[in-house]
């Protein structure tokens, strides 16, 4: 199975978070802590923007690889935390809206701990994981 990340893979959450705060660049928002905490509850995530281009050439990329190999795909993907279920509502939106959402329903998965998605639990195959989050890829490995 391959697993997309979706904010920093293929949604550009940072972009989306320098825009919505009116900021040149989201590390130039003053207290992050109560500016994310802001987001809950809004469908934030269902308008993310893409990456353009490169976010469909990924997941495209990745179905690609996928059909040739007989493997799965699907994402992998963090909710906020303290908005579990109002952000993961909103980023399947999303995916739905951009035509990202994986072919099988529950190859989406929404949690904090991608490391446990790490080893298919039928046969403990290794997965793949494409995070651009460093403490992501060092947990799954």
């Amino acid at each position: 199975m391959i697993y997309l990340d979706m904010d920093g893979v293929i949604a550009d959450f940072f972009g989306g978070i320098a825009s919505h705060f009116g900021v040149d660049h989201w590390k130039s928002i003053q207290d992050r802590e109560i500016a994310f905490a802001k987001l809950a509850n809004t469908d934030f995530f269902g308008k993310l923007p893409t990456f353009g281009y490169d976010s469909f050439k990924i997941v495209d990329h990745v179905k690609k690889v996928s059909w040739q190999n007989d493997i799965r795909w699907g994402i992998c993907s963090s909710p906020m935390r303290g908005d579990e279920y109002n952000s993961a509502y909103w980023k399947r939106i999303w995916l739905q809206a951009e035509g990202f959402m994986p072919p099988l329903v529950e190859n989406c998965i929404f949690t904090a701990n991608k490391h446990k998605y790490a080893t298919s639990k039928l046969d403990y195959r290794p997965n793949i994981l494409i995070d651009d989050k460093p403490e992501n890829i060092h947990r799954w490995e």
